[in-house]
């Protein structure tokens, strides 16, 4: 399907996906300390997977409209996995370790 939308192999769009959730995971750990703790962690992941995952789609593929409309989609992808991913690992992690 993605292959008839964006031109794209699918295998090489999951790949992309892990590839930006993990950049974007250590852009804002980095952010974080930086930054004041009364910025919402939340919207600094949103933000941040959104530049990123746009830079990386222009890049990659060119600036056309299309492109620009996939990298904000995609931006929003990446932050949800990056938000709740390393949640979902972090108590599957103390599952196994802890008790």
């Amino acid at each position: 399907m993605l292959d008839k939308i964006l031109g794209i192999a699918t295998g090489a769009s999951l790949a992309d996906l892990g590839a930006l959730t993990a950049i974007t995971a250590i852009i804002v750990e980095v952010l974080k300390k930086i930054l004041p703790k009364s910025f919402p962690t939340q919207a600094l992941t949103i933000i941040v997977a959104i530049i990123v995952t746009l830079a990386a789609s222009m890049i990659c593929y060119g600036v056309t409209l299309k492109i620009i409309g996939a990298g904000i989609v995609g931006g929003f992808v990446v932050a949800f996995v990056a938000m709740n991913g390393f949640d979902s690992l972090k108590n599957i992690w103390n599952r196994f370790t802890v008790g």
